[in-house]
């Protein structure tokens, strides 16, 4: 197997979005001894298999094993990029998947020119969360490994041992803070979307902006949800409040509501409003 230059800065290409939160995903068609063979056994490969999330290596259609691949990670298949030299299989993925962005590899002396101009991973920040995403999602197999092997869902979560912190954001948090309005759809009860520059003058014009960090015996989750709440009459009215999918089902949502009825009945009011 000959490791050209051009492939090899596609596999640096990789690494590089890696470190800006982007999960690299195999999909091949071959004998899965054989590509694991070329990782373990090849050392000037700069792509390795720690880089690579998950795999699926089949004879199966890609756009099969995409589908499969988008399950395992519950990601929803618009936030998949397939990249591939072979046309057939572009194309194939364009009539099965219109929702993946599919990118047809040009030939090897123009790769170079081609990542260079290549705008879909372009990102206005990098977040703390973004720079851990790959041993995030790694840390929540592990997590689905042991819920799978439970027999009861209290048992399994009080084995978490979660720690659930619901706080003002710190000053270098709320890039990040940002980062999930825009980015959380599946729990986000009015998917408003904002910069940061409008979540912190949310606050400075007196609203309530809490940010919820989670952590467990796994690892740390990281940032992964927020409430925006005002006062309104006699209740504490929610603006948003939204949870990354890596912790639902966890009690923390139960954890933020119960954070919001403290804090209403803090200020004297009756009652808390979710729209």
């Amino acid at each position: 197997i000959a490791l050209s230059q051009g492939f090899l800065r596609l596999q640096r290409y990789a690494i590089e979005q890696q470190e800006k939160g982007i999960l690299i995903c195999l999909a091949s068609k071959n004998a899965e001894r054989d590509v694991l063979d070329v990782f373990e056994q090849r050392p000037d490969m700069v792509l390795k298999s720690e880089n690579i999330i998950s795999h699926r290596i089949d004879w199966k259609p890609k756009s099969d094993n995409i589908s499969s691949l988008a399950r395992e990670l519950n990601l929803g298949l618009d936030s998949f990029v397939f990249i591939d030299d072979n046309p057939i299989e572009c194309a194939q993925l364009l009539a099965a998947l219109p929702q993946v962005v599919t990118l047809q590899l040009p030939p090897e002396n123009q790769i170079e020119r081609f990542l260079a101009h290549l705008w879909v991973f372009d990102k206005l920040a990098v977040t703390s969360e973004d720079k851990r995403r790959t041993s995030l999602y790694r840390e929540n197999a592990a997590r689905q490994q042991l819920e799978e092997a439970a027999t009861d869902i209290a048992d399994f979560v009080a084995s978490l041992g979660l720690l659930i912190d619901i706080s003002d954001p710190t000053n270098d948090e709320w890039p990040r803070v940002a980062q999930l309005t825009q980015r959380t759809n599946q729990f986000n009860f009015t998917t408003l979307r904002r910069a940061e520059p409008e979540m912190r003058a949310l606050q400075a014009d007196g609203s309530l902006v809490l940010r919820v960090t989670v952590k467990d015996r796994f690892g740390d989750y990281g940032l992964v949800g927020e409430i925006v709440a005002n006062t309104g009459g006699t209740g504490l009215v929610v603006d948003t409040l939204l949870l990354s999918c890596r912790v639902l089902g966890r009690g923390v949502e139960h954890a933020m509501l119960r954070r919001l009825g403290e804090i209403a009945a803090e200020r004297g009011l009756t009652h808390v409003d979710l729209r």
